[in-house]
């Protein structure tokens, strides 16, 4: 059991300045060279040095037995001499610069590692610590391994879905049905959007949508798509309030509380749905200007279905992922752990996958040809073993603010979305590259493999193949093999396993460092009432998202409300325990809608749009999300203090 109060210590002051660097470097990630000698064995650079030895080799002989004299008579062999020697020069000085090719990269994946390392090296965490935050402390109420396998069965039930092409024939048939008009086609993205999230969860509409619309917003000739995309993404967020499962941080508050899939969709719905009318209205205001939403946009005359790659796999997909919310709800009553029903369907899912793998159908190439109402064709094709990226050269100035004159193939950036960022500062793309963007939603992990691919052709044109690393063999021979499972595993969020896992022990760290109680302490004066406790664990929620990002704030604001400090207040009836853990919601979701830091799904948002030269900003993403954001999250906690006021 935890201490009510306890003294801090040195060790206590480096867990918390430990946890505040690793949510830095979480943030920003850091490039680190490896000094890994790796010369260069080209055929170019293999030729060039068995010319200079050989040259090098025919001129010893031929002054070897007085080379000074013979050098001062033939000033032509001196001159032989002295290119072969800065040739020479020249060889190893190329082969210098090509020394240290290896980078080991700090970011969402290996800082949280290393953080949990380092605090078991200076023994400020103990095994306790670890344990509790891998199974779960037994007065948190929290599984964090329960969290992780809901978390990844609901991922890959999405992406294979998500690879059959169903959620791109949704927006083809959409934006068909918008009849030319933009607003039309607005609402009809926006609602599109809302549901996708509420049904599946928020990453699977950034990295399914945010593609799709760059590649809309070029072939419509939109002026710019920043109001689509802020659209995109802010429904995203809000709609995964909807239900238990679209946001890893309801599932943690959810499972602090002991709270059920039916009574949080109880609970939720109405905010949610308030939300969402919100934020609709305030986008319409914000974006009310026709550069932004014109009146009258081109239809792509393409056929939906050309979209369906596999269209027995949608069907077989949104069966079960209607199997599951269905379970869900049912089990619900019984109380069973809601990994229990996911996981379960999610082997379902890959046996059918392995299947289809098994058969040879997986398409690995697939070309739409999209004819615009100006007869004006745009062909775009993409294959499995070739991919083409290009992105528009950097600049001060938001590419979406001015539109977008490129489009380029997503790199691999969904695979690790923050890292990726880091990478686009030390990478340059030719910018007169042919600039390729895919249809079919299969393109996208097909895209990302290839420029995998891409990256490694060139890596083996200038390093040795005793340097190549057995994962990168083991991912071609998983490719060729498995070119369905390949596609779907490089575009899992395995990153978020360890961050999430070493997220959970260090705050189970700050807890037995006595910083916990603390923090619970402070909590109690911010709730007098439940109007008060609603709207300041909702406002602080927001904030700490973009100091935390969402993920690790969730985990420690319901670490510090669960704290005997906190629950043995006087002050914390259950009328204001209820609207701090709402709030918490609500603070977790829609604060992910400030900044492009406050969440994973903005980091992958920002990462996708990067890889395409079209990045927003950090100061126009703050800008427009202040223009809505604000209004929407004062709504949302006036209608959970209604609700509130309502039961109790």
């Amino acid at each position: 059991m935890e201490q009510a109060d306890q003294p801090l210590d040195v060790h206590s002051w480096l867990v918390v300045i430990t946890f505040m660097i690793v949510i830095a470097i979480v943030i920003h990630p850091i490039r680190i060279p490896l000094p890994i000698p790796a010369l260069s064995s080209s055929s170019a650079s293999r030729s060039c040095q068995s010319t200079v030895q050989q040259q090098q080799q025919q001129q010893d002989n031929h002054n070897s037995d007085d080379s000074g004299s013979a050098l001062a008579q033939n000033p032509a062999a001196a001159n032989t001499a002295t290119g072969i020697n800065s040739l020479a020069v020249a060889t190893n000085q190329k082969q210098k610069k090509k020394k240290i090719p290896y980078h080991f990269t700090l970011d969402i994946a290996t800082a949280p590692v290393l953080g949990v390392l380092f605090l078991l090296a200076t023994k400020s965490i103990g095994g306790d610590s670890v344990r509790d935050g891998i199974v779960g402390a037994p007065e948190s109420g929290v599984e964090p391994y329960a969290v992780m396998i809901l978390f990844f069965s609901l991922a890959y039930i999405c992406i294979s879905l998500d690879m059959t092409g169903v959620f791109q024939y949704a927006a083809f048939w959409i934006s068909q049905r918008g009849g030319g008009s933009g607003q039309r086609v607005f609402l009809s993205f926006f609602l599109l959007s809302t549901v996708m999230s509420g049904l599946t969860s928020n990453d699977v509409v950034v990295l399914t949508m945010t593609p799709f619309l760059v590649y809309y917003s070029q072939a419509v000739d939109l002026l710019t798509p920043i109001a689509f995309l802020m659209a995109e993404i802010q429904t995203a967020n809000i709609a995964s309030m909807a239900l238990y499962i679209g946001n890893l941080t309801n599932v943690v508050a959810c499972q602090a509380y002991k709270i059920s899939f039916l009574e949080y969709s109880a609970w939720m719905l109405l905010p949610c749905f308030a939300a969402i009318a919100a934020c609709y209205i305030m986008l319409r205001i914000n974006f009310r200007h026709d550069k932004y939403i014109p009146k009258i946009v081109k239809t792509p005359n393409v056929d939906p279905r050309s979209c369906l790659v596999d269209p027995v796999g949608a069907i077989f997909g949104l069966s079960v992922l209607a199997c599951s919310l269905i379970c869900l709800i049912g089990t619900s009553f019984a109380h069973v752990s809601v990994w229990i029903v996911t996981g379960p369907f999610a082997l379902l899912t890959l046996a059918r996958d392995i299947w289809y793998d098994s058969q040879g159908k997986f398409k690995p190439a697939h070309v739409v040809v999209t004819t615009l109402s100006d007869d004006r064709q745009l062909e775009d094709s993409e294959s499995m073993t070739g991919g083409v990226a290009a992105s528009a050269p950097g600049s001060k100035e938001s590419q979406m603010e001015k539109g977008l004159p490129e489009i380029a193939v997503p790199e691999p950036s969904i695979v690790s979305p923050v890292s990726i960022l880091a990478e686009k500062h030390d990478r340059k793309l030719d910018s007169d590259q042919g600039s390729v963007e895919t249809v079919g939603v299969s393109h996208i992990p097909i895209a990302a493999s290839s420029s995998i691919a891409a990256d490694n052709n060139q890596s083996t044109e200038t390093e040795d193949t005793a340097h190549q690393s057995w994962t990168k063999r083991f991912g071609r021979k998983f490719q060729q093999k498995s070119p369905l499972l390949h596609a779907i595993a490089i575009r899992m969020p395995w990153a978020i396993l360890p961050f999430t896992f070493s997220m959970f022990i260090m705050v189970e760290g700050l807890s037995h460092s006595g910083w916990i109680a603390i923090f619970a302490n402070w909590a109690t004066k911010l709730v007098p009432n439940y109007v008060a406790a609603t709207y300041a664990i909702g406002f602080i929620s927001v904030l700490l998202c973009n100091i935390f990002n969402n993920v690790p704030m969730t985990i420690l604001v319901a670490r510090i409300l669960q704290h005997p400090n906190f629950v043995n207040s006087p002050l914390a009836t259950p009328e204001v325990v209820k609207g701090c853990l709402f709030a918490l919601i609500v603070g977790s979701n829609l604060g992910a809608c400030t900044t492009l830091i406050s969440s994973l799904a903005g980091l992958m948002w920002d990462s996708v749009l990067r890889s395409k030269g079209s990045g927003v900003g950090f100061w126009n993403f703050f800008k427009w999300n202040m223009g809505v954001m604000p209004v929407v999250i004062l709504v949302t906690l006036t209608v959970v203090v209604v609700e509130l006021s309502v039961i109790y």
